[in-house]
């Protein structure tokens, strides 16, 4: 079993993730482990599509993030990924810029808690 005390300690919300999966541990368990399996090819399409300037497809995959972040419980990276969903949905440079680093950031560091807690 996931350690979710970690992930609490580290501002996840794993009540609210438990609710999305219907209360179901291990359900949830399968949802973080996807989380992590997905995550680090979603990273690596953010650093390419920030280097390209490819605001669209940015968007897409922030959005992606935004919806499994929300749903394992991981409600502040969710919001970042949110507002860089609209900022690349806007085509706004300047605010997806400003964000990208610390964004890639939090979302490296929380998988790399998960790798440590499951």
């Amino acid at each position: 079993m996931a350690n979710l005390e970690a992930l609490r300690e580290y501002g996840v919300d794993t009540d609210e993730g438990l609710a999305y999966c219907a209360d179901d541990p291990e359900f949830y368990e399968e949802m973080l482990g996807e989380f992590l399996s997905e995550g680090e090819g979603r990273l690596a399409d953010l650093r390419t599509f920030f280097e390209t300037h490819d605001w669209k497809s940015y968007a897409i995959c922030a959005h992606s993030v935004k919806s499994t972040s929300r749903m394992i419980g991981a409600k502040a990276l969710s919001e970042r990924a949110r507002e860089l969903e609209l900022a690349g949905k806007a085509e706004d440079a300047a605010a997806v810029e400003c964000a990208h680093a610390a964004f890639l950031a939090e979302y490296a560091a929380l998988l790399n808690r998960l790798r440590a807690a499951l």
